[in-house]
């Protein structure tokens, strides 16, 4: 049964495993199907065709370096390091399973096609009394979209809880790397470059 409140355009489902190759470190074909289809529906929804039309930024009005793809891949790549060089080094096992990692990382900022949305942008700036500004913060959205492609709670919680959010619950394995790999990344840049990173 189809939960997808759209069907999803097939060139923007192309797009995105074009943008995303380190999907290809997911062979669970199942997991990375819904990983595509969770940017492809954000992504459409929201009136953009592919991860890098989205701007290189936190948050709207901060400073930008690249576009959203840039991070995305920065947070993954950054997440599989920091679980492949604590398991090598300790010699331990994490207990996590390194494809639902990827799926989280990947999907951690799916929101912001809404928060980035120049339409939504306008209107709630018009009506920031009764919308709120930003209405829907990333996170909560990316449970949204993650929740209705039906992808596993474990990256449900990656992306609820990536950010600010995050403060008021416990925290899984999974978050947690994605949530250091997130604010390394953002922090270093801003260090590295003079740049305006919001600090939540």
């Amino acid at each position: 049964m189809n939960r997808l409140p759209i069907e999803l355009d097939p060139q923007i489902q192309q797009n995105v495993a074009r943008e995303l190759p380190i999907l290809e470190q997911i062979s669970n074909e199942a997991l990375r199907s819904q990983v595509v289809d969770a940017w492809a529906l954000a992504l459409q929804l929201n009136g953009f065709d592919r991860i890098s039309a989205i701007p290189g930024s936190g948050m709207p009005g901060t400073s930008e370096l690249g576009n959203q793809l840039h991070h995305i891949l920065a947070v993954a790549y950054n997440s599989c390091s920091l679980f492949d060089n604590l398991e090598r080094i300790y010699g331990v096992k994490l207990g996590i399973d390194r494809e639902l990692l990827i799926a989280g990382a990947v999907l951690h900022d799916v929101g912001k096609a809404y928060e980035y949305c120049p339409q939504n942008l306008e209107r709630w700036k018009k009506n920031i009394h009764q919308t709120g500004m930003l209405n829907v913060r990333h996170p909560a959205y990316g449970a949204y979209i993650t929740l209705t492609v039906g992808l596993p709670e474990e990256v449900v919680h990656v992306c609820s809880c990536h950010s600010l959010e995050g403060r008021y619950v416990q925290r899984s394995v999974y978050a947690t790397i994605v949530h250091y790999a997130d604010d390394g990344s953002w922090f270093t840049l801003s260090n590295a470059f003079d740049m305006n990173i919001p600090k939540l």
